[in-house]
Formats: structure tokens, C-alpha cells, sequence
């Protein structure tokens, strides 16, 4: 009769089992949190499979029962090790090493432990040599290992000794406040590497496997900690893997100005970043660019603006404190705001420029000639206005539609800024009417220019969806010396050109009509 011994190992196992497909149900359907759920899952059912197939094992009374549970316990037990090694790479953010060449390299060793196993009756390169002893009312194996059985052995130590170094290793790196998870998943990996050993050296009671009896520990530790710290319900964020994924360059340095940390962004930007190197001395083989100053380990936030190779940053410099705000370090932040420089430069040429043409709108013009006029007024001898206005433009958006009459101002406009210096101030006035302040300018000279520009319009022309079309203007000048008011200067010169600009128009168009003591004559008629 078996021993009430043997009997409640068997019933530990059993609810181990359980536990273990409790652990899997659970790790699979919070599957998509993160990739380490899904390897949980099969860790979990891998070791359910062990756990029963030495519990039955343990329960058969002949030898050819037993041999059947021992191959059934290789189809989970071979890979717990290398899933668990997977696991603790997931978990901290690692996974970017594994991918389908090597998966495969790490369940090689466990799917031919599997196939030797099977065929061992045939080669018994796992068991030499198998026998069964009666004790304690079960009947319990009693094999000679054979060669692949160390290869096996070694292969499922070294995996879960690996994956308990990197579990430290990342602790003492990143001193994460997740020690509770981290100190679950290293127990989970430890208590079966020592009992295991234990077994191998003969050191556990009746001779019997304790590990199943561990992975019901060990999974007991995994339940407690997804209740009650959230393990692998909630996606861990690797502190490593954030730090490299920022889409910002970011320095960490310590209190004498040595360079810490970066992220790849930041060895992008300055490719003499290192580990331990003062950051004056990076600055300094980038030409001492980048505008630190003093600033390191002061104790308030500064930011600053930087600008390198045509590229525009912000640079953000933070003290690093303890919790007991202690100093101890300097973390700087580089933010590529050449994109925000570029919508905010597009914002402010929207206040003062022209959207189609890109020369001043009226709003801006008016403002900036008024300034122009204001500066010294008394020492200019006299300053002019020319206003004019496309001839039947309202024909060319008609024939040709509205595109056309949009290509047709920005040619006005090309034409004209080749003639203008840089002291003139030119603007659209409004839908086909353009202005130019001419300061200092005499009538005659004003009237020279607008002729310039009119000449130039009618033998000129442009086209649009292969349409040749030519177009003219009609030109108003007016002139203003002894300016006693600037404020009142320009209205008084827009006025008066504008009337010169209707008598253009009503006598015949493409035309320069000059204003003289409010009377209107067309400029070649007086000059030429």
C-alpha cells in the first residue's frame, strides 16, 4: 500500500497542476499587454505538464506506465528553462534580441531532448540503462544518465542560471521601484535550480524529484504577485528601453561635469559622447557650440536655444535630485524645434506679408511707411506715393479662370520687385492694386520708375496651363515735400495717387498719371 508520505506529495503536485493551468488561463488572456504575458502562458502550461506527468508517474505500478509519464513530463519540462530566460528578456525590455532564428536556437537543445527521449530505447544516449525499486509503496525509477542526459542537464542550468544574472544585473543597474516583481521572478527561477541540484546529489527524501512540488511554491509567489503587484497584468516599462526610445537627445551628467548617460539620439548629435568624458570636452570637439555655460548643477531649470546646422533646439537644463533633495547630477534635454521655428516664422510673415504674393499687406504697409516717413522727415526733400492697378483683370479670371488671375499678380509682383531698391517699401493694397513708397524721391524720379514698371508689365508676359497671356497696368503718382506731419503724410499721398490712378484708367489705361497741385496730367506728355 502506498505511504500516506508518497500519497500527499502526489496531492501537492495535483493542486500544483492546477495552479500551474490556472496561472496559463491567466497569462493568456491578458496576452496582448505586453509580450512576456504570452511566454508566462506557456511557461505556466509547460510546467503543468511536468507537474502531472510526475504525479501520475508516481502513481503507476508498472515499469512500462512509469517510462510512458517520464516521456510525457520532456513534452513541458525541457522547455520551462528556455521560456523562462525569454520571460526575464521580455520583462526588461530585452526582446529586441529575440526573433525566429533565435527562438529556435533556444528551444533547439529542448526539442532533441524530446526526440531522444522518445527514441531511447534505440540509441540510450538519455538513460543508459533503466531499472524500478519498490519503496514506500510506489514504485519509483532508477536510471543511469546517459550522455545527452548532461547536455540536457547543463543546457536547462545555464539557461536559468543566465536568466537569474540578468534579473540581478537589472536590479543593481536600474534600482527599479518593481523589486517586489523582480525578487518573484528571481525566487521562481532560483528554488528550482537548488532543489534540482539537491536531487542530483541524492540529498532529498525517498529519493524523489522535489521540483514539482517547488513549482507549486513557485507558483503560489506568481498569483500573489499578479494580486498584489500586478506582474505581467500591467506592461512593465523597462527603464533602459524608455530611455532609448525618447524622441528627444537627452545627457545625464554627474556633479564634476562627466557624462553619465545618453540615449542614441543624444551620440547622434554629438558623436564624441562617452561614458565618464567631461561634457566641456565634447563641447569642445564640436566647437564649443552647445551653450551649457555654468549652468551644470546649478540648482534651477534653465532653457535656452540653440542653433546648429541650419537646425534650431531647445536645450533644457534640470538638477537631479535624491528624494532628500539632495544634488546629484544634471540631466539635459535637446528638443529638435526646428519644425515649431518654422510654423512660428510661417505665423508672423502671415502678420505682415501677403499670403499669394509674399510682399507687405496693406496693414503692414501702412505701418511701415508711416515709420519710414517719421524717420527725419524734415531732412527728406520730399517723398512719393505710386499706386497702381491691373488693367481688366477681371477678364483674365473670366477667360481664364481664378489660377490664372493668381499667376498673374505673383508675375506683377516678380516684375516689379527687379525694378525696386531696397528702400522702397512695396505692399499690395488690395485684390489687383499694389503701393510703393518711394522716400526722398522727387515726382519726376517717382514718375520714371512707375513708367519703368508699366513699360516692363506690357512687354512682358506669362503663361497659364499653356495660355500666353499679357497683361498692363495703370499707374497713379504722387509726391509730398515739406512734410509737416508724418502721421497724416501717407493718407494724404495715397489719396492724391489714387485719384491719378482713376484718371489713368478713365483715359485709356496702361497709363502713368501724375498728381500736380490737384491736377492730373499722364506723365509722358510732361516729361518726354
Amino acid at each position: 500500500m502506498m505511504d500516506q508520505i508518497i500519497l500527499t506529495y502526489i496531492v501537492i503536485m495535483t493542486a500544483g497542476g492546477v495552479l500551474q493551468l490556472v496561472l496559463a488561463f491567466i497569462g493568456y488572456t491578458n496576452r496582448h499587454v505586453f509580450a512576456g504575458t504570452k511566454t508566462f502562458a506557456w511557461l505556466s502550461l509547460f510546467s503543468a505538464i511536468y507537474v502531472f506527468g510526475h504525479a501520475l508517474e508516481l502513481t503507476s505500478t508498472t515499469g512500462e506506465g512509469i517510462m510512458f509519464w517520464v516521456v510525457f513530463q520532456y513534452l513541458g519540462m525541457p522547455f520551462s528553462a528556455p521560456a523562462t530566460l525569454i520571460l526575464v528578456l521580455q520583462y526588461i525590455g530585452l526582446d529586441k534580441h529575440l526573433n525566429r532564428k533565435t527562438l529556435l536556437l533556444y528551444f533547439l537543445i529542448p526539442v532533441l531532448t524530446l526526440i531522444i527521449i522518445v527514441t531511447n530505447d534505440f540509441h540510450h544516449l538519455f538513460y543508459k540503462q533503466v531499472d524500478f525499486v519498490q519503496s514506500h509503496g510506489a514504485l519509483l525509477l532508477d536510471m543511469t544518465v546517459g550522455q545527452w542526459y548532461v547536455v540536457h542537464g547543463s543546457y536547462t542550468f545555464g539557461t536559468l542560471f543566465v536568466g537569474a544574472i540578468i534579473l540581478v544585473w537589472y536590479w543593481i543597474k536600474t534600482k527599479t521601484k518593481h523589486w517586489k516583481q523582480l525578487l518573484t521572478l528571481l525566487i521562481g527561477i532560483l528554488l528550482p535550480i537548488i532543489t534540482s541540484l539537491l536531487y542530483l546529489l541524492g540529498l532529498t527524501p525517498y529519493g524523489i524529484d522535489p521540483v514539482p512540488i517547488i513549482m507549486s511554491i513557485t507558483g503560489l509567489l506568481y498569483l500573489w504577485a499578479i494580486m498584489s503587484t500586478h506582474l505581467l497584468t500591467v506592461a512593465p516599462v523597462a527603464k533602459d528601453y524608455l530611455f532609448e526610445s525618447m524622441r528627444d537627445a537627452v545627457i545625464v551628467l554627474d556633479l564634476s561635469g562627466k557624462v553619465v548617460e545618453f540615449n542614441p539620439l543624444a551620440s547622434q548629435l554629438f558623436p564624441t559622447l562617452k561614458n565618464g568624458k567631461q561634457i566641456d570636452a565634447i563641447m569642445e570637439d564640436r566647437g564649443g557650440l552647445l551653450p551649457f555655460g555654468d549652468r551644470i548643477n546649478d540648482d534651477s531649470v534653465n532653457e535656452t536655444e540653440w542653433n546648429h546646422r541650419g537646425k534650431y533646439y531647445q536645450i533644457r537644463i534640470s538638477p537631479i535630485y535624491k528624494r532628500d533633495h539632495i544634488l546629484v547630477g544634471t540631466a539635459v534635454v535637446i528638443i529638435d524645434i526646428t519644425e515649431l521655428k518654422q510654423v512660428q516664422k510661417q505665423l508672423r510673415e502671415l502678420a505682415y506679408k501677403d499670403g499669394l504674393t509674399k510682399i507687405y499687406n496693406r496693414t503692414y504697409f501702412i505701418e511701415k511707411s508711416k515709420k519710414a516717413i517719421g524717420q527725419d522727415f524734415s531732412a527728406q526733400d520730399s517723398t512719393a506715393v505710386l499706386l497702381f492697378d491691373v488693367d481688366h483683370f477681371k477678364g483674365i479670371n473670366d477667360s481664364f479662370g481664378h489660377f490664372a488671375g493668381d499667376d498673374a499678380l505673383r508675375h506683377i509682383v516678380y516684375i516689379t520687385q527687379g525694378l525696386l531698391t531696397e528702400e522702397m517699401l512695396f505692399g499690395r493694397y488690395g485684390g489687383e492694386e499694389f503701393v510703393v513708397l518711394l522716400p526722398g524721391y522727387s515726382l519726376e524720379s517717382a514718375a520714371e520708375i512707375a513708367n519703368q514698371i508699366r513699360s516692363s508689365l506690357e512687354m512682358s508676359s506669362f503663361y497659364s496651363k499653356e495660355e500666353k497671356i499679357t497683361i498692363t497696368a495703370s499707374f497713379g503718382v504722387a509726391v509730398i515735400e515739406n512734410i509737416s506731419n508724418p502721421d497724416s503724410a501717407l493718407e494724404e499721398l495715397v489719396e492724391k495717387a489714387d485719384l491719378a490712378l482713376y484718371e489713368a484708367k478713365r483715359n485709356g489705361r496702361n497709363r502713368v498719371y501724375i498728381e500736380i497741385n490737384e491736377s492730373f496730367r499722364e506723365y509722358s506728355f510732361i516729361y518726354h
